[in-house]
Formats: structure tokens, C-alpha cells, sequence
């Protein structure tokens, strides 16, 4: 790489392709990197057409310059569903231009459209490093940015420290949900039906693992299940884990305007109700935040608050080891929302600021983890995976996701809904692995429970090829009536993911390549050990000599 210096800033030239930037800052340089200390708008280069921006929504979207999107733009703060490693890289002629912030606590990125092109734009709310570089390949951008960013502890070091771990690699999330549960959970009027699951999840448990599923973790929402815990973990060697939230609290009042059902059902919803309001995070107005809507008895959405972060952590430390007493074979925590973004809290009694919820966060899975539990949250980002050993949602980019996927999470998708994820959640040329290439090594990252592996039975199979050529293992959530007719889906996709996680999951991702200009063949390496080629395309293609037939993948050792 090499940089030039210029009356308005600096350019950044490697193999004949030049970034240019305007910049007053004067920068360091240092290992073919450059590097700027700024507050405020970070210079970032103008963008030509065919420029792919890569973006970190969830795992990783690319954005075409130029192009037709029918995402007009991606934009979020780092530490976010929406940016999920402190970095951005900008693809142009086959060379990789990487931005990668120190620390994406108090940063923010926008991929505007201007002038029908994206501009991009990156901004820090406080002062931070951010370093510059140019390579060959978008492993070696990923690489640089994970060596500016050390995992201290990978997925290998937590199996360790917890073998029950184990029992992940190789295996999937299971979420089997009640037929009644969209009738408690998001009606408009009051109902006495119980939305648990009971023992119809022994019948489905039993019936998998006689088809060969023999590794699983089962979720569960509602305590009345927590009963069936011990005999899944007995029986079929199931681990279990259990819902929890530590973000929406239900404001007490408003049972008269929405039904009790979920008041009733679940029972964090219960246990957040007594920090309403003295736990409540406060805005900078200093209003009560809010959270995740419920359904009114007139058809209107009302939203509840959300629990200050530093709130969370005293809640969890007191009430999960308790549950945990009570029973016993419950092997790990899903901590819902806690892990989808940071947050400042401008209470007088409990206030925090981005970087403080950053250590709170840590502190609150790291307690969890030290309860001899598989700490487990909703999507994730650098900065707080060092206790966290999966997320469910990395492997499913939000904005790609169907609309209001979060309350879809047991439902098969219908035409409209298929059509919908065929236009990008389905896109090769869409879906980028920037986080497998930083952290596959270090925790697994799964599909959304909205955008789980059986949801399209049109598009299972590319759900498939994605899962293998990222390494990431499947996620099930499905109504008990729906088991039967998605059981081929199920046992099918779970034989064939499986089979490749259970070889890669704890390596890391060292290679991938796009090996056609339509994106349709793809290749990625792991731990320089196996190397998965998958052909998207409805036509058999060949590569190396060798065929891949269509719409399948070649799985070797090297």
C-alpha cells in the first residue's frame, strides 16, 4: 500500500486502485496502515459506481454503488444489530479498503444515497483511532481488523472451561412452540389458555433424536416448562436453556389498556415489574426509554420501558441462580435484546454512558457464565463476545429480515414472506461473512428465531448452502401441529449443516473468495483445514477441475 500526500488530505493507492480522502488530521503511519485520531465526521473516500460497500449488519451485507437496491440504505450505530463489528470495508477493483475503529462505543456509521449513488458516513461522538488500510483480499482486511481487536478467550478455551458446550458443535437450537402461543402472547383481548408447550416437546425430542438428531439445545420461554428440563437432558442428552429478559419492563398500568396474558404467562414479565419506574433507563430528555410493544385491547401497540443496563446486572445476579436451584438441568441462559446494542442511562440514581454499559454488559454475561451456564443473547458485536458463546440472529442480517420477523417466529412464511427474503435475505451477492472472518473461532453465531432454518420451505436448501459456506450451525422454531410436515426439512438440513459445523465450528474462517462475477460461486476456508465451495446458480459449474452440481456444495479436507 502506498500513501500520498495531498494539499486536501491523503490517498491510499494499492496494485493501480487509489482511495482519496479529504483530511486536516495529520496521520500516523505505521505497518502499511494509516491511522487518524479524530472527533466528529471521519474522512471516508467518494464512492464510484460498482464500489461494493460492506457493511456489518448482522454477520455482514454488501451494497452495489451504483446499482438498483432495493435497500435504499443501511445505517446504525457500531455496536448494534445494525453494526456488529466496529469496522466498514469498501470493495473496489478486487482490492479492499478497510475502516476500522479502536472502539465503535460512541460511533456511527450512515450508507446515504446522494445523488443516486451511496455516500458513506462515519461519525464519532468522541474522540477515537481509526486505521486505514488497502489489501489484496477481504480475509486480510478482516484479519487486520481482528488484530486491532484481540479475542482473549475463543469457542475451544470456553468448551474447556464448560464442556456441556460441546454438545452445540455439531448441534442445533430448538424452539417448539404451543399452537396457543400467538394467542397469549400477541392477542387484544384476555385468555385463560396456557401458551406452554408441555409434553408435547418429549414427543418431538423423542421423535428426532430417533431420526439422528443427536445433538440440541432446547429453548424455552414459560416457566411452567422448565419441568420438562430434566427429562430431555436424561433421556436424549439434551441440553436446555431458558428465555430471559432483562430489558422490557411492563409498566403495571397498563393492564388496563393491554391483555394480562403475557403478565401472566411469562414470568420475567413479572419479575421487571417491580423496577417500573425506579429502574427504567432515562433519555437524554429525560424520559423513560421504551422497549418492545405490546398489543392494546383497542388494536393499538403500547410500548413498555427499558431496564437500565447497571439495573440488568444486580437482576441477574439475584434472580437466575435461584431459577438455576430450582432446576437444576437447565445448562444455559438466552438473554434476549441485552446484546443487540449499547445504551446511556441519564438516571440521577443509576447512570451510565456507552462505555460504561460496555463493561456492565460484559459483567452481566460473564456472572452467567460463572453460574456454570452457556451464555446466549440476541445478536451481539465485538466488544462483549468475550462471555457470550452463541448469539441467535448474527447469521440472519436485520434488515433482511421479513417485517416484524420478531413476532413471526413460529410461523411458516407464506408467498408474500418467501418472495420478500428471495429478493436479499437470499442473495448471494447480498451476504457478506465479515464476521466469520473476524470471530468464527470465537463463539457461534445462529439464524434469527423469525428467520429460522425450516421457516421457507422454498428456500430451505439455500439456507442450507449459506449455514455450511459460513460455518454456522441451524436454528429450528415451529409450532408442535407444524412438526410433522417440516420434519423432512428439519432432518435433511440438520444432517447436512451438522455435518460441517461439527468439523469447523471452533476453527477459524482463513479464507473465502467469490469465484464468479455473478456471485453464484463461492468458496470459504477453514482453520486451513477444510474448505467448503458452494454453487448458488441453477447450473452445474465447474472450478479446479472439479464439478459442482447446482445448487449444492463440495465440502473437502485440504
Amino acid at each position: 500500500m502506498e500513501f500520498i500526500k495531498k494539499s486536501s488530505g491523503f490517498a491510499l493507492s494499492h496494485g493501480g486502485v487509489s482511495f482519496e480522502f479529504c483530511s486536516d488530521t495529520v496521520p500516523e503511519i505505521k505497518d502499511d496502515t494509516v491511522k487518524l485520531f479524530l472527533e466528529g465526521t471521519v474522512p471516508t473516500p467518494e464512492l464510484c459506481d460498482g464500489d461494493r460497500i460492506l457493511v456489518p449488519v448482522g454477520e455482514g451485507i454488501a451494497l452495489t454503488v451504483g446499482e438498483s437496491n432495493i435497500i435504499d440504505t443501511a445505517r446504525g450505530d457500531f455496536c448494534s444489530k445494525t453494526g456488529t463489528l466496529c469496522m466498514v470495508i469498501v470493495e473496489r477493483a478486487g482490492k479492499f479498503l478497510l475502516i476500522s475503529l479502536d472502539n465503535g462505543n460512541n460511533s456511527s456509521y450512515d450508507t446515504k444515497p446522494e445523488n443516486g449513488r451511496y455516500k458513506l458516513i462515519i461519525k464519532n461522538k468522541k474522540a477515537c483511532g481509526v486505521t486505514y488500510a488497502v489489501f489484496n483480499s477481504l480475509k486480510d482486511a478482516c484479519a487486520c481488523h481482528r488484530s486491532l481487536h484481540e479475542v482473549k478467550r475463543t469457542l475451544t478455551e470456553k468448551i474447556m472451561e464448560n464442556p456441556e458446550i460441546e454438545k452445540l458443535v455439531g448441534g442445533a437450537i430448538f424452539w417448539v412452540w404451543s399452537d396457543n402461543m400467538d394467542e397469549v402472547m400477541y392477542s387484544d383481548y384476555n385468555t385463560d389458555i396456557s401458551p406452554a408447550v408441555g409434553e408435547d416437546v418429549l414427543t418431538v425430542a423423542g421423535d428426532l433424536h430417533a431420526s439422528g438428531v443427536d445433538r440440541a439445545m432446547m429453548g424455552f420461554l414459560y416457566a411452567e416448562d422448565s419441568r420438562l428440563v430434566e427429562p430431555l437432558y436424561k433421556k436424549y442428552g439434551y441440553i436446555s436453556t431458558q428465555y430471559d429478559n432483562y430489558n422490557d419492563v411492563f409498566n403495571p398500568a397498563m393492564i388496563e389498556k393491554v391483555p394480562s396474558n403475557r403478565a401472566r404467562n411469562c414470568d420475567y414479565t413479572a419479575r421487571r415489574m417491580k423496577d417500573y419506574p425506579e429502574g427504567v433507563q432515562i433519555t437524554p430528555s429525560g424520559k423513560l426509554a421504551n422497549a418492545w410493544a405490546l398489543k392494546g385491547f383497542d388494536g393499538e401497540m403500547y410500548p413498555q420501558n427499558t431496564l437500565c443496563p447497571a439495573v440488568a446486572l444486580q437482576r441477574i445476579k439475584e434472580e437466575i441462580p435461584k431459577i438455576i436451584a430450582e432446576y437444576p438441568y437447565y445448562r444455559g441462559r438466552f438473554i434476549d435484546v441485552y446484546g443487540c446494542r449499547l445504551g446511556e442511562c441519564h438516571s440521577e440514581v443509576h447512570p451510565l454512558t456507552m462505555d460504561d454499559t460496555a463493561k456492565v454488559k460484559n459483567e452481566a454475561f460473564k456472572s452467567i457464565e460463572d453460574m456454570g451456564l452457556i451464555t446466549g443473547t440476541e445478536n451481539g458485536f465485538d466488544g462483549i463476545i468475550e462471555h457470550l458463546t452463541y448469539t441467535e440472529g448474527l447469521h440472519s442480517p436485520v434488515i433482511l429480515q421479513i417485517p416484524d420477523s420478531g413476532r413471526k417466529h413460529a410461523n411458516v412464511f407464506d408467498d408474500e414472506q418467501t418472495e420478500f427474503i428471495g429478493k436479499e435475505m437470499m442473495q448471494p451477492s447480498r451476504r457478506v461473512p465479515l464476521w466469520q472472518l473476524v470471530y468464527h473461532d470465537a463463539m457461534m453465531p445462529f439464524p434469527y428465531w423469525g428467520d429460522s432454518t425450516e421457516s421457507s420451505p422454498r428456500y430451505t436448501n439455500r439456507r442450507v448452502l449459506f449455514a455450511c459456506l459460513f460455518g454456522c450451525p441451524p436454528i429450528y422454531s415451529f409450532k408442535v401441529s407444524d412438526y410433522e410436515k417440516l420434519k423432512p426439512a428439519i432432518l435433511d438440513s440438520y444432517k447436512r449443516i451438522t455435518e460441517v459445523h461439527s468439523k469447523v465450528a471452533t476453527l477459524k474462517m482463513t479464507d473465502y473468495e467469490v469465484l464468479s462475477d455473478d456471485y453464484m460461486l463461492q468458496r470459504s476456508v477453514f482453520g486451513n483445514k477444510y474448505q467448503i465451495t458452494v454453487n448458488f446458480s441453477d447450473m452445474d459449474r465447474e472450478n479446479n477441475g472439479k464439478s459442482i452440481c447446482a445448487q449444492s456444495m463440495l465440502f473437502e479436507e485440504i
